[in-house]
């Protein structure tokens, strides 16, 4: 079979699709299972609403950036791809590997716990390791039958997200009593206020809204990727945050900030108490149902990084191959078995920090490619420029690395196990671009 015979990635995906696959894996397990942890670190409606306001911000802002690198390099990989061309292969390598092996992977595989944790809670048994496992099995065998199919999945279980977030929403808004707005800490005795508390509530937030880049992974995957891109990554990103603002108000509607701290699920929580136990189960089900499609995302972006990289000689050439379906088979068995073996362990309060510790210090890296590109690459054509150049792209960045300098100086010890899963990255992304002489 010559190279022109290979089987390639279809353009199937229009903006509709994209938006689903944006809605569906930013919202899951961030914002089924943060707000409890939040609300500790907090103690105020007002600071709550505010840190999610901050975190909508903060990824509309890294939207337009980004969407104007991915309009101008519609290439299967996403971040991988800008962090390539900016810096070059050695921080292509950092970006690509940092998803596969610690952000993406870890998302994925907390995931699969919490819809393991949800289906035990529902049969009142079982083992969560083993229904994890389980999970990631499925999911590989949807994913063989290639991307049609996958995002036909995807935007039905979206659509049916959307639907169960808006009636929680309106459910806690019409039926609570404002509770969470009446007064202050209200008795917790959580001592994480201040910048310690801000930046571990900013930790949960940036987490539940990872994802909002996802879509730029499947680029050669877009029909008119430089029309439609912007249009995904933007809308996506602002759907998330109405509906996030939404969902909040309607959980402090319905509890106080006390009542909410360290619960593993306020949804149930809060409807629970205005409608009763009954209804409270209800919850448990439509969150199953808000998971399913998006750890959905994971497998659908996860292998389309590996792809990129392995297309240009920074991971195995086996994970480039793709089969007859268009899917990239290879690298979707190994990103399989890494989300699994992940699945069997971890704390997820400490995993998501962790993620978002490595995660928003590559981001940054990734973001500050734009001015890079702008000025090593000034013939490349833009289908999509950020308004407002250079200050928007500036103040990006500049919230950026404000972010950073407040998680490192709150939790140093969390920043040097970061800073050398990093590094170790690093090194080996420069032994093995050298060696290929890339």
């Amino acid at each position: 079979m010559t190279t022109s015979d290979a089987p390639s990635l279809h353009r199937v995906l229009r903006i509709r699709d994209g938006m689903a696959i944006t809605v569906g894996i930013v919202i899951g397990a961030g914002i089924l299972r943060t707000p409890g942890l939040i609300a500790g670190y907090l103690g105020d409606a007002w600071l709550i609403l505010g840190v999610w306001v901050l975190g909508g911000i903060v990824a509309g802002l890294s939207t337009l950036v980004l969407s104007e690198m991915a309009a101008a390099l519609p290439e299967a990989g996403g971040k991988y791809v800008y962090a390539r061309h900016a810096w070059g292969p050695t921080m292509g390598f950092l970006a690509g590997w940092s998803e596969l092996l610690v952000t993406r992977a870890f998302s994925g595989a907390s995931k699969a716990v919490v819809i393991a944790e949800y289906v035990r809670i529902l049969a009142g048994q079982g083992s969560v390791p083993i229904l994890a496992g389980g999970v990631v099995l499925a999911y590989f065998f949807l994913h063989t039958r290639g991307l049609e199919t996958s995002t036909v999945f995807q935007n039905v279980t979206t659509a049916i997200k959307v639907l169960v977030i808006l009636v929680i929403a309106a459910a806690g808004i019409w039926a609570g009593d404002m509770a969470g707005f009446a007064g202050g800490v209200g008795g917790l005795t959580s001592t994480e206020f201040g910048l310690l508390g801000f930046a571990l509530a900013y930790q949960s937030v940036s987490f539940a809204y990872y994802g909002w880049e996802d879509a730029a992974k499947m680029a050669e995957e877009v029909k008119d990727p430089g029309w439609a891109l912007p249009r995904i990554l933007l809308g996506g990103a602002v759907a998330v945050l109405v509906l996030y603002l939404l969902v909040n108000v309607a959980f402090l509607a319905a509890l106080t900030p006390a009542e909410m701290a360290g619960s593993e699920l306020v949804a149930s929580d809060a409807v629970a108490g205005v409608f009763g136990n009954m209804a409270g189960k209800l919850v448990v089900v439509a969150s199953l149902l808000i998971l399913l499609s998006s750890i959905n995302v994971n497998f659908l972006g996860m292998p389309r990084v590996a792809y990129g990289l392995s297309q240009h000689g920074l991971a195995f050439k086996a994970l480039a191959r793709v089969d007859a379906r268009g899917a990239p088979r290879n690298a979707l068995i190994f990103i399989s078995i890494w989300i699994g073996i992940l699945a069997l362990s971890g704390a997820f309060e400490l995993i998501i920090r962790f993620m978002m510790m490595v995660a928003i210090t590559v981001d940054a890296m990734v973001l500050a490619g734009y001015f890079r590109l702008r000025k090593i690459r000034p013939d490349l054509e833009r289908p999509f420029k950020v308004p407002g150049h250079p200050w928007i792209p500036a103040l990006t960045i500049v919230l950026y690395l404000a972010i950073l300098v407040i998680l490192v100086a709150t939790q140093p010890v969390l920043a040097l196990g970061g800073g050398a899963m990093i590094g170790g990255i690093v090194i080996a992304g420069w032994i093995t671009t050298r060696s290929l002489r890339v």
